[in-house]
Order: C-alpha cells, then sequence, then structure tokens
C-alpha cells in the first residue's frame, strides 16, 4: 500500500476493489430515496425556471426541512432587545458563511458567487480528462499500479487525479468522467445564495441575476440533472483532492436529489 497526499490505496500492486458492494451508478439509480427519510420542503406555486435555478444548490445541506425548489426562509439578524431574548433562526447560516466562507454581509455573497462563476471548473481536470478516461475504462483488475499513473501527472494535478485511484472510487465517483466539473462550483454559488437568503443578507430579488447566470451555465454544460450530478460528484471529490467517508454520505444525498419525489431533479428536465 501506498500513501500520498494522506490517501492510501493499492500502488504496488494491481489495484482491487469489491465489486460486490453497490456501485456509483446503482446507488444514484436505485437506491430509494425513502431510505434517507428525509421530509423536505417544496413551494408548489414557484415557476419552473425558479425551481431548476434554486435547485442547482443539491444536494449541499439536504435534511429535514430542507427547502429544494427556492431560497432557505428569510430570517434577518435581531435587532435590539431581540438579540437578547429572542432566538435568531438565521444565526446558523450567517455563521456558516462566515466561518466557513468569510462572507459577513450580501455584498459579500454576491460578490463570493460571481467570483464562483467567473472560475467554475478546473484547468486541471481538464487537462488530465484523457488521463482518467483511460483508468476508467480499464478494468479494476488490469488497472496500473498508482505510481505509475501518477508518475506522468505533474505534481500540481495530483488532486485530479488521485481520487480515481482509490478503492472507493466505485461508489464514489461515476465510472466514466465528465467532460466538465463546472456544476460544482456552480452548486456551491447557488448554496451561498441560499444561505445568505436564508440569513437575511439577500432578497430573493437580489438572487435573480446570479441565480439565471449559474441556471444559464449548467444547461450549457450539462444536457441532464444526472450529467449535472456527475459534475458536482467529481467537482467535490478533485476540490478535496482525495475521496473519504463524508463522499458516500454525498452520493447518498445526490441519489435523494435525484429521485425524491417532490425534488426539480426529479420533476423537471434541466434543459426545460
Amino acid at each position: 500500500m501506498t500513501n500520498i497526499m494522506g490517501v492510501t490505496y493499492p500502488a504496488d500492486s494491481t489495484s482491487t476493489t469489491d465489486t460486490t458492494t453497490l456501485s456509483y451508478r446503482t446507488i444514484l439509480g436505485e437506491v430509494p430515496w425513502s431510505l434517507r427519510d428525509i421530509a423536505v420542503v417544496r413551494d408548489k406555486g414557484r415557476p419552473d425556471d425558479s425551481a431548476r435555478a434554486w435547485a442547482l444548490s443539491l444536494p449541499h445541506g439536504l435534511a429535514d426541512g430542507r427547502m429544494v425548489d427556492g431560497p432557505a426562509a428569510a430570517h434577518p439578524p435581531n435587532a435590539g432587545f431581540q438579540k437578547i431574548f429572542v432566538v435568531d433562526p438565521g444565526e446558523t447560516h450567517r455563521h456558516h458563511l462566515a466561518r466557513v466562507f468569510g462572507i459577513r454581509s450580501g455584498q459579500d455573497a454576491l460578490d463570493a458567487v460571481a467570483d464562483r462563476l467567473s472560475a467554475a471548473g478546473d484547468p486541471a481536470y481538464s487537462s488530465q480528462h484523457g488521463v482518467l478516461a483511460d483508468l476508467c475504462a480499464t478494468a479494476w483488475s488490469e488497472r496500473p499500479a498508482a505510481h505509475t499513473v501518477l508518475g506522468p501527472v505533474d505534481a500540481d494535478h495530483h488532486h485530479v487525479v488521485v481520487p480515481f485511484l482509490q478503492p472507493e472510487a466505485y461508489q464514489a465517483l461515476p465510472p466514466t468522467p465528465p467532460e466538465d466539473i463546472c456544476a460544482w462550483d456552480i452548486s456551491v454559488a447557488v448554496h451561498l445564495l441560499w444561505l445568505a437568503h436564508g440569513g437575511g443578507l439577500l432578497t430573493e430579488e437580489q438572487c435573480d441575476a446570479p441565480l439565471g447566470r449559474a441556471l444559464a451555465m449548467a444547461r450549457d454544460a450539462y444536457g441532464s440533472w444526472t450529467d449535472y450530478a456527475d459534475g458536482v460528484v467529481v467537482g467535490r471529490a478533485v476540490s478535496d483532492g482525495r475521496l473519504d467517508d463524508s463522499c458516500h454520505r454525498f452520493v447518498h444525498d445526490t441519489a435523494v436529489a435525484l429521485n425524491h419525489p417532490d425534488s426539480p431533479w426529479f420533476r423537471l428536465d434541466l434543459q426545460g
């Protein structure tokens, strides 16, 4: 076994994996959403394109009460005596934005969203797509040792290839690498809007323009929600540079987004 970047996977012998476990595609297509038993919220009066745009944030934050086709309910910061005596429902959203993304105002959120959308994708992924395609086209029992695959790859691009070398890839990544992983940045950008609205930092009207841009980008890059889901999952793995236990939970949440009857990913075609 070899350890690179803190990731352990077979290296000096032929890569193997337990193919009796459920594959990534099987999880997305056959694992019923009810296994997670999540009660999400749907805005039945929302126009379809608005529902599609907000749904680009899935599967981030999937939990009971999660609004799947609109923004989180707005809760502006408490003022006056409310700061001391009244629970602030929006504080969780604002704290997450500040702690994880350094966002403390509505303008911070809009700037961060614009930056995410402008730089969506990873040039390193595009440059290594051929390597990944060849690797994924090779049966697990016939794949070369990890060091053989990584040897010709620029060290700055290892974060792209390492997730596909881990045995966990059988369950956590699609069998064919998507052409584009801009879906990850699109999903994060829309989730920032979702959180900022819930924290009372932005109105829905302020979110409309970036949402329209995000939806147009997703439609340009992906033909279906399944394609978009692959981009989100692989983009997340590449962003982390590795697979860990949270990746399996993320794939199951993606399955919920694709199969839950209230999810726009299930109800509406991405292309409309």
